[in-house]
């Protein structure tokens, strides 16, 4: 991975990266915000980046 590359908690892996797909987040149910803050796992986006194909 790149230090360019962002990769918020809740990520499974790199966006872009071969056999992963964007998802909404299970944390804040795809808002980007808990208690009116950004949501710690996909950074306030309300997606996270997941593993979609099989390795």
């Amino acid at each position: 991975m790149a230090e360019t590359e962002r990769k918020n908690p809740g990520d499974e892996d790199v966006s872009g990266t071969k056999q992963t797909g964007e998802d909404i987040c299970p944390t804040c149910n795809g808002s980007g915000e808990i208690g009116h803050k950004a949501c710690p796992d996909c950074g306030g986006s309300g997606r996270i980046t997941v593993i979609v194909g099989d390795a």
